[in-house]
């Protein structure tokens, strides 16, 4: 009895923080990181990530020229123009860094193992032959939010770490499955501001995430004000350090 009740103790306090609706998914997430044993980062650390990655970074480079941090951008090679492959390869050299989406943003549930792990080593070769560096960080975001089996296995076997559609905050930087908080022109300031005082004060991973390219879904203004409650509460935007 003893050990169940500091179990059970154990897990409410070390629990993610779940955010919004409770998903399938985000479920799924807490119950793994809820059993996460591995030591906590130094310091709490964030991250943006822009999915689909297309016109619309012009708008997020230009945030994080404005507020001096880095972004990762989700690119889908087959949707990208000349414009936006050229100035993502630029911005890497300049620190910011590239996350694998799909090469052409397929819909991996319906795909097979193999499909999925030959489509991950198609989006590696066109980085590579279109002049990009090696990432920094090993990301993919599965598209459209899928999370199944076989695509958690293929992600794995091919060394990175996966980011699901779970509306969750992650223990720290190290584990496999990984959520987000993504903001959206109906983004809550005054709730962000306590979600990411409690994931600050846990030294927790937050990724925060963005669709620039999307009309209807993206907000400059409020896309600002998260990134500048988040560095006046210390957050660190390098997680490569």
């Amino acid at each position: 009895m003893v050990a169940a009740v500091a179990t059970m103790l154990y897990i409410y306090l070390n629990a993610p923080i779940a955010v919004g609706e409770w998903t399938k998914q985000t479920l799924y997430l807490w119950t793994l990181n809820c059993c996460h044993i591995q030591s906590k980062d130094a310091i709490p650390r964030i991250l943006l990530i822009d999915d689909d990655s297309g016109e619309g970074v012009f708008f997020i480079k230009q945030l994080c020229d404005e507020l001096h941090i880095k972004a990762t951008f989700a690119v889908i090679p087959s949707m990208m123009n000349q414009e936006t492959k050229d100035s993502l390869r630029s911005w890497q050299k300049q620190g910011f860094d590239i996350a694998l989406h799909g090469y052409n943003h397929g819909n991996w549930r319906e795909w097979t193992y193999q499909d999925i792990v030959n489509d991950i080593s198609r989006s590696e070769k066109w980085l590579a032959d279109s002049g990009f560096m090696p990432l920094k960080s090993k990301f993919v975001v599965a598209p459209r939010g899928s999370n199944t089996q076989d695509i958690r296995k293929a992600i794995k076997d091919k060394g990175y770490q996966m980011i699901t559609g779970a509306n969750i905050i992650n223990p720290d930087t190290q584990v496999f499955l990984l959520g987000r908080i993504f903001i959206s022109p109906d983004t809550d300031l005054i709730a962000m501001r306590e979600i990411l005082i409690k994931a600050y004060e846990r030294k927790a991973f937050v990724i925060l995430g963005t669709h620039s390219s999307i009309p209807g879904s993206f907000s400059v203004e409020k896309t600002r004000e998260v990134i500048k409650i988040a560095k006046e509460i210390g957050f660190c935007f390098d997680i490569n350090d």
